[in-house]
């Protein structure tokens, strides 16, 4: 054993005849309470919060203002009242409470781990579309957001409809079934199924 802390999550030693044992380790107590399975409350925040509850942690931006001015990209956790900041290693990951995501530390920044995907799918029956008509339906899917993927699927044979789907407003996906032939076509009942991908 080297040093005064383990060397990847700098928790504190307690030395032989160490004064005051308790603070450090109370210190390492708080240290894992942040880093294991860590959870912030939004990522990429730049201004401390107002009001921060006991133990919330906020994954710092890149420009840092206030208390948290210095501290670019490290892991800002209120506790006993002040805040206390956690420098990022490589393979450190952090779950975003406010976005559902994962994100890892990969030696220079933060990034998603993966892309998170939301699933919706609705029974519907698409009303009879002349040659050339559409028509567009709405599904509701928590989480989704302008500039994500989406994807949408029919369970029947389209029959030359063109199925197309967009993010049109938070949590709304709409889905349009466009006739493309030249000649009406009468869908029956199935299941419209959407995936959104989180990026």
């Amino acid at each position: 054993m080297s040093g005064t802390t383990t060397p990847r999550l700098a928790l504190p030693y307690i030395a032989v005849g160490q004064a005051q044992k308790e603070l450090a380790h109370s210190q390492g107590l708080n240290r894992l309470d942040a880093l294991l399975q860590a959870t912030v409350q939004q990522v990429g925040l730049n201004t401390p919060p107002a009001s921060p509850a006991e133990g919330q942690m906020w994954l710092v931006g890149t420009s840092p203002t206030g208390a948290w001015a210095g501290q670019a990209n490290r892991l800002a956790q209120r506790i006993g009242g002040a805040w206390a900041f956690y420098a990022p290693f490589l393979g450190l990951q952090v779950f975003d409470a406010a976005t559902l995501t994962q994100w890892g530390w990969h030696g220079s920044g933060w990034a998603l781990v993966a892309p998170r995907l939301l699933d919706a799918s609705l029974t519907y029956d698409p009303p009879n579309l002349a040659a050339g008509a559409s028509v567009t339906t709405i599904v509701a899917i928590t989480g989704a957001a302008l500039g994500d993927h989406v994807r949408a699927s029919f369970s029947l044979d389209l029959q030359g409809i063109i199925l197309t789907a967009w993010i049109s407003a938070a949590n709304t996906v709409s889905v349009r079934f466009q006739n493309g032939t030249s000649s009406a076509i009468d869908l029956g009942s199935g299941t419209l199924r959407v995936r959104v991908e989180k990026g």
